[in-house]
């Protein structure tokens, strides 16, 4: 039991009573007591995507109006790609127009 301090008039009492959180904290202890662990942060990803390819990636940022973003991201939605290709996309034919 935790002991909590119930504020009246005050002064500051100490009661023995349960916390409406116990009950929580009692099954996130019983789960790690199971030999259950959960890691966190991002998955390691063994898909082989930008992200764990860092050799090859790096990341950028511009500025965009937002109108201009909105339109792209839901078009790109609807193919089903992301940004990032269609970003590598443009640089790589605007790379190869200017050779």
């Amino acid at each position: 039991m935790e002991l909590l301090c119930k504020r009246r008039e005050g002064d500051c009492r100490l009661t023995t009573r349960k916390s409406k959180f116990s009950g929580l904290f009692d099954a996130r202890a019983a789960q790690g007591a199971e030999g259950e662990k959960r890691r966190r942060g991002r998955p390691s990803g063994d898909a082989g995507g930008k992200r764990d390819n860092k050799a090859e990636y790096t990341q950028a940022s511009a500025y965009v109006r937002r109108e201009t973003h909105r339109t792209v991201k839901s078009m790109l939605a609807l193919e089903g790609k992301e940004f990032s290709e269609l970003v590598e996309e443009l640089l790589s034919e605007w790379i190869k127009s200017r050779s």
